[in-house]
């Protein structure tokens, strides 16, 4: 039995999809308002059954409910995470996200469940100007987000677990492309899109499918290898190019205009009255436009060398895919 935490998330659904299809019991889980009901017919419009699927309600930051539900179970997949770039949930973050961890590698480490496969993020790396690889360092920094210390901070705690006893492996991927939740984390990008947004940010970034990264987390679990971090990226692109991508795969007019370094000032004074007048927290801030500037690339080819055969989902398609499952969902 696994369990899989997160499992209604964009990775968490394709994971759990993954595993099942492979014919193996998994538990997932969910919190009190999840979409189990979209998860399950997500999972199902695969062609996978659910039938050896069981839920069990919980949440990562109370210790009770992580033991509850890892006792039994022989790997736990940790794909749950708060995800934000909003500069006031910098607590809430180290609480879900390193908090969580935490709870889950000791709730595994008094049961005696070993082996812990960790859905990290690149944000838990550095940055530099020419290619992110898994050696490169986190440093602080002025571009650094909250949401970056807390990715940083849970991995601590998981290569804590490791020196305690557990067999982890971790991986980060870049933005992860996915159907799910379009009202947050990357789902935002389409919704948004659809919208209309007309400028793009002048840099680029690293973009890999929900899919990829399930399917990597999977091979690499049964592959018995340990001890180490693999990147997953599938393509570095401008945030112009897959802005544009993003708005055809909705039908929406692409952006035209590029977001230069003066401008960022403006941009992030709307977003903070966008704030103010719908209730909702912006987008964008600061830290967040500043590093959207930036030409980041990411190196995702180290697994290429370890799985044989296996290879990333394409990202255009990953992105055609996600954008016809958003208006579906309207």
């Amino acid at each position: 039995m696994d369990l899989v935490t997160g499992g209604t998330g964009i990775v968490g659904r394709e994971l759990l999809a993954q595993i099942l299809s492979e014919g193996h019991h998994v538990r997932a889980l969910r919190r009190t308002n999840s979409d189990v009901a979209g998860t399950e017919a997500f999972i199902s419009s695969l062609g996978v059954s659910t039938q050896n699927l069981t839920w069990i309600e919980g949440d990562t930051r109370n210790y009770d409910e992580m033991a509850l539900a890892i006792q039994g179970c022989d790997r736990v997949y940790h794909a749950a995470a708060l995800v934000s770039f909003h500069p006031a949930d910098e607590p809430h973050l180290m609480e879900v996200n390193r908090g969580g961890t935490e709870n889950v590698v000791n709730a595994m480490l008094d049961l005696g469940v070993k082996d812990l496969i960790y859905v990290s993020s690149v944000a838990a790396l550095g940055h530099n100007t020419t290619m992110v690889t898994e050696e490169t360092p986190f440093e602080e920094g002025p571009l650094v987000t909250g949401y970056s210390r807390s990715k940083y901070a849970s991995e601590l705690e998981v290569w804590r677990g490791q020196e305690e006893g557990l067999r982890v492996l971790i991986v980060n991927p870049s933005i992860i492309i996915g159907e799910g939740d379009f009202s947050r984390s990357s789902g935002e990008l389409f919704s948004q899109s659809a919208k209309g947004v007309p400028v793009h940010p002048a840099g680029a970034n690293g973009f890999v499918s929900a899919r990829s990264v399930a399917s990597a987390c999977y091979k690499l679990a049964e592959s018995g290898l340990r001890g180490e971090r693999f990147l997953l990226n599938a393509s570095n692109l401008s945030y112009k190019t897959a802005m544009n991508l993003i708005a055809k795969s909705v039908n929406a007019a692409p952006p035209t205009k590029v977001v230069t370094w003066w401008m960022i000032d403006i941009v992030v004074a709307i977003f903070k009255l966008l704030e103010i007048i719908t209730g909702r927290k912006s987008l964008a801030n600061k830290t967040s436009m500043k590093m959207a500037q930036l030409n980041t690339k990411y190196d995702g080819t180290k697994i290429l060398g370890v799985l044989k055969g296996w290879e990333y989902e394409s990202i255009e398609k990953a992105i055609e895919r996600t954008g016809k499952a958003y208006l579906e969902s309207v």
